[in-house]
């Protein structure tokens, strides 16, 4: 595992969340909103959800990226990436069936693919000229190393997001002391309070959190190249 431990990342994540909670769940609510929308239009809305998810998260992380970095970027940037729509198009499709048909295979295989192409959005957000294959190869070029840290971020949201259910649960046992509850209104309240969570911590929070992953990781590639200019 390179760089910072990831214990670290997460602790300055919780700093950053902070200050970026706000603007980070604006753009999640804005683009997940759209893609909620298109898929109400009739016969097409899937598709048309489906082909905005890759410029939409493409867009969030040039936003998210923006935001760390200091600059005053509005939430509409998450749109930003509509012109190159065809690429994130590509960019997500192509994740989606090799994770699938390694997953199939064997599932270690299809967690290591989606780990590998973990900073795919990051590094086209940053560099909108690429095309999706190239993409894809910075993405597994740059993640190595990085691998583990990633993980258990992800872990650690799935942890974060069963927490919130057993929050949920918890409530329900404690009601439960005082009348009885249908399941169905147990089974709501435990889903319910989890989903709650998960769009208003868990889902910012890991923006944030594999944004400073994406950047850790640039910087150390970055820094021999300077090195060498050096010398």
């Amino acid at each position: 595992m390179k760089g910072k431990s990831v214990c670290k990342v997460i602790g300055e994540s919780f700093g950053a969340f902070g200050k970026l909670w706000a603007v980070v769940l604006g753009g999640l609510v804005l683009s997940v909103g759209s893609m909620l929308g298109l898929m109400l239009f009739p016969l097409f809305g899937f598709f048309l959800s489906y082909f905005a998810m890759g410029f939409l998260c493409v867009g969030q992380k040039k936003f998210v990226l923006g935001r760390l970095d200091g600059k005053n970027l509005p939430v509409e940037t998450v749109f930003s990436s509509f012109k190159i729509c065809v690429q994130a198009f590509a960019l997500k499709t192509i994740i989606i069936l090799y994770s699938a048909l390694w997953g199939i295979l064997l599932i270690v295989p299809g967690i290591i693919c989606l780990l590998n192409y973990s900073f795919a959005s990051f590094i086209m957000a940053e560099n909108e000229g690429l095309d999706a294959l190239t993409t894809l190869e910075k993405s597994k070029s740059l993640v190595y190393g990085y691998r583990s840290k990633v993980l258990v971020l992800a872990l650690f949201a799935l942890v974060m997001f069963l927490a919130f259910g057993a929050v949920g649960f918890g409530i329900t046992a404690l009601i439960g002391l005082f009348t009885t509850l249908p399941v169905w209104a147990i089974v709501t309240i435990t889903v319910g309070l989890a989903l709650v969570g998960l769009a208003l911590v868990v889902m910012p929070f890991y923006e944030i959190s594999m944004a400073k992953i994406y950047i850790e990781a640039k910087n150390s590639e970055e820094k021999p190249k300077r090195k060498t200019k050096t010398a």
